[in-house]
Formats: C-alpha cells, sequence, structure tokens
C-alpha cells in the first residue's frame, strides 16, 4: 500500500486539529519508537494527542482522505508491536484521553475514556461497592489497549476476558464518523455484534475513544491457596480435576522453580515457599466463609492424588500473599532481566493439552540449545513462553527463534489451540497468522478489513499481511 508521506502542509493542517500546540507533537523522541518488548522499533511522523471524541474524529478523517497511516497508541504495554508506526505517519497517543465519565451504580456499569488505565478504574472504585474484574498484570495499561487485545488477566478463569466485560464502545471509523457500538443493556439477539467485532482487533478497524464496562460486586472473601508439586507437569495435571470437582477458582496459575529462581534474583527477595518445583496458584472468592471453606477444602482433597505437598493458604489481603501475587506478576520483568535480547507467544491450548506444550519445549530447549522459561494460566490454557538469547549471536539467535516460535505454533495448532490467548499477533506474529489459520479464514477477515479501512489507513502491517 502506498501512502501520502507527511509533509509541511499536512504538520501545519494537523497542528490546527487539536486545541493546545503541546499536543502536537511534530519531533517524536524515542518514548514513542517501541512498546514493553522494544523488539521492533518505528518512528511515527508526527504524534498526536487527543482528549476528546471531536478531535479524534477530525485527526482521522483527515488520516483517511490524505492517506496517511495512523496507529492508535496506549500507554505501550504490548508486546507484538501492535502499536507502532511501521508505515510512518501518525501516532495517535490517547494517554490524555484519561477521564472516568460515568459511574452508573444502578446498571452496573462505568464508563472511560479509552487512556484510562487500568490502575485509575481500580483506584476510583477502591471505595465503592463494585469492582471491574477483569485483572491483566499490566496495572498501567489503558483500558482501550485491553479492548484492543481482549486481554485476558488473571481472573479469566470465573469471570472471562476483557469482551465478557465491555457493555458498549464508541468508535471512531476512518470516514470520521463516531459510532456506538452496544449498550448499557445486560443482552442483546439483535444483529450483528460490532461491539465484539471491535474487541481484539488491535486498532485495525476503528479507533475506540470510550468504553463503558461491566462491574461486579466485590467479593466478601477471598483466599490464595500455593500448592507445591514435585514437578511443574504434576502441577498442571491437577488443574482439570480441581473443576471437575465443582470448584470454579478466580484464578489457577502456574510457574515453576526455574522462573522462580530468576524472580529472586531479580528483586533480591525469597519466595515464600523452598520446597516443591512445580506450583498452581488457587484462588477462591465468595460470599461467606462456609462457602469459602467448602471450595478450598474440595481443592485440597481433590490434588492429593496428584502427590500435591503442603498447601500454603492465605488471606488475600496478607502480606504474603501480595508478595506471590508480586512474584507472578514481575515473572515477566525478571525473565527480561536475565538475558540480552527475549522474545515471547502466548499460545493457547485446551487446558489438558499444556502438559504436551511443555514436554514440547523440554525437547526444543534440548534440540536447539535455548533457554525457553514459561509461566502461565492453567485454568485457561494460555502459556506465556519466553525466548532468550543470552549467549548467541545475533544471527544465531534470530535463527533458532525462528524455528522455535514456528515450532510452538505448529504445536498449539495440532493440539485446537490459537496463536495468542491475550497479547494479540500485532506487527511481530503478522506473518505466521495465515499460515495458522489458513488462506480462506484470512481472505475473509480481509474482506472486513476493506469494508472498515477501504484506505488501509488504521494501523497497517498488524495481524495479517493485506
Amino acid at each position: 500500500m502506498e501512502y501520502h508521506k507527511i509533509d509541511q502542509t499536512d504538520r501545519e493542517n494537523l497542528s490546527k486539529l487539536v486545541a493546545e500546540p503541546e499536543r502536537f507533537i511534530d519531533k517524536p523522541t524515542k518514548h514513542w519508537d517501541h512498546d514493553q518488548f522494544g523488539t521492533v522499533k518505528a518512528m511515527p511522523d508526527v504524534v498526536i494527542q487527543p482528549v476528546d471524541n471531536d478531535e479524534v474524529m477530525r485527526v482521522v478523517q483527515y488520516a483517511d482522505e490524505h492517506h496517511i497511516p495512523l496507529v492508535p497508541r496506549g500507554n505501550s504495554t504490548g508486546l507484538m508491536g501492535a502499536n507502532l508506526s511501521v508505515d510512518g505517519g501518525i501516532s495517535l497517543d490517547m494517554v490524555k484521553m484519561n477521564r472516568i465519565l460515568d459511574y452508573d451504580n444502578e446498571s452496573l456499569t462505568m464508563t472511560v475514556q479509552a487512556g484510562t488505565r487500568l490502575k485509575d478504574i481500580e483506584e476510583y472504585l477502591s471505595d465503592k461497592p463494585f469492582t471491574y474484574m477483569p485483572a491483566p498484570a499490566m496495572h498501567w495499561a489503558t483500558i482501550g489497549g485491553n479492548v484492543s487485545t481482549n486481554a485476558g488477566g488473571l481472573k479469566a478463569i470465573k469471570y472471562g476476558v476483557t469482551r465478557e466485560h465491555i457493555r458498549e464502545l464508541k468508535v471512531v471509523l476512518p470516514n470520521g464518523k463516531l459510532y456506538k457500538f452496544g449498550s448499557k443493556a445486560v443482552k442483546s439477539s439483535s444483529g450483528y455484534s460490532l461491539r465484539d467485532l471491535i474487541v481484539g482487533a488491535e486498532g485495525t478497524l476503528g479507533v475506540v475513544t470510550e468504553v463503558t464496562v461491566r462491574l461486579y460486586p466485590k467479593p466478601r472473601k477471598s483466599i490464595n491457596a500455593i500448592i507445591p508439586y514435585p514437578t511443574l507437569t504434576d502441577a498442571i495435571k491437577s488443574v482439570p480435576a480441581i473443576l471437575e470437582s465443582g470448584v470454579v477458582p478466580t484464578t489457577v496459575e502456574f510457574m515453576g522453580r526455574k522462573v522462580i529462581d530468576l524472580w529472586e534474583k531479580y528483586s533480591g527477595d525469597k519466595f515464600p515457599l523452598e520446597h516443591g518445583n512445580g506450583f498452581i496458584i488457587v484462588g477462591l472468592d465468595a460470599f461467606t466463609d462456609g462457602e469459602l471453606q467448602a471450595e478450598l477444602n474440595q481443592t485440597l482433597e481433590t490434588v492429593k492424588r496428584f502427590k500435591a505437598q503442603s498447601a500454603v493458604v492465605l488471606d488475600a489481603d496478607s502480606d504474603e500473599a501480595k508478595k506471590i501475587w508480586q512474584c507472578r506478576e514481575e515473572l515477566l520483568l525478571a525473565i527480561q532481566k536475565s538475558t540480552p535480547q527475549m522474545d515471547e507467544i502466548d499460545i493457547c491450548v485446551p487446558i489438558n493439552h499444556i502438559p504436551d506444550v511443555l514436554n514440547r519445549i523440554e525437547q526444543l530447549e534440548q534440540e536447539l540449545k535455548i533457554r525457553i522459561p514459561n509461566f502461565g494460566h492453567a485454568g485457561d490454557g494460555n502459556l506465556h513462553i519466553y525466548l532468550c538469547s543470552d549467549k548467541m549471536s545475533e544471527a544465531e539467535y534470530a535463527e533458532v527463534k525462528d524455528q522455535v516460535i514456528k515450532e510452538l505454533y505448529r504445536t498449539a495448532k495440532a493440539l485446537d489451540g490459537n496463536m495468542s490467548g491475550e497479547h494479540g499477533i500485532g506487527y511481530a506474529r503478522a506473518d505466521n497468522f495465515e499460515d495458522f489459520y489458513g488462506h480462506e479464514y484470512t481472505e475473509l477477515l480481509r474482506k472486513v478489513k476493506n469494508l472498515f479501512d477501504p484506505n488501509h489507513i488504521l494501523n497497517p502491517g498488524k495481524i495479517f499481511k493485506m
């Protein structure tokens, strides 16, 4: 696709589309050329920071009329290069659209601008009886970014991923018009759900400007059980049995001793459990102590036949529980700190096939002499798998990394899994998409893209190649 290169006339015109001149950034710095990983870098020609829907509409319409690529950007916590301006053009930085617009406790909804961080939502709701339930580890991520990748997080097993918590979106399409997709109403059997199409589209179909989320009453009681096992495989094999027993945890996370060791080096702290090589963290919540205790007892009884060792049960607000969750949330940073270069895939498979993926990872580590630390969501089959360069040359690492990625995608496909469970495809994995899902399926998605964005200005080069 040939795009118009921004010239001086465009710069003058674009600068007039926002009210304050400081929100038009004519010479972007390195802040805007990368995401959390920094694996791929690309600098936009200009950055525009809108504060309301009207400004977004004007900028998007101008970009479409002049065939200028435009990439929506949140707080840059992504890992797949989805918010990078790989064709230059405009980076539409949404972080100043961060107002809470409406808290409607009677309809159990809350409406915020797309640049609002999860952290801001949590703080706003801290003294209220309701909460926004999805819990991605990156609390400084924006809600618009979470919508764009359909982020999952730690509570997906009981409460679902982002999509299940979105009631309504306001979206600017490339024609510059603002549309409302969805409503505050709980149910709809009223035609195509364009709201659900936008969720997970990684900014390729429209620019999300406002998000109405579903609120839940805060659970009265919650605890965590950290259960050690002789091996990680023993730990993960116990998870389907826990669910089969009738227990519905909020969270079931897995991690092994190897990644915990990396966290201890990174943090200078000590993990509370010294025994065991594989762990699951089971989070439970309920309305009463009796319910909570019954679910805990059933869980601990169920895991006995999988060689479970003595569990540590903690109140969710205890210092020890906070340290364990701190460890889980900082594992990515700990792994990143342990190696010069790192890449990641987050395949998702049926939960009973997690051990098959872990076995294949061990084989690849031996075959290709590469370190592949991992952890993830045992309750929903989403694995976070990291490829470390360590002492490899850049050329060697690039070759080995490509082999590992392709092989793990083949493994996921054979197990009826998906390329990504929550981080998205972005730019980094767009070349793999059609091979994984097939030509006919990808062609159907291309037709959807062409309908919404005929000039291909919105986030070009992402998810799949046009």
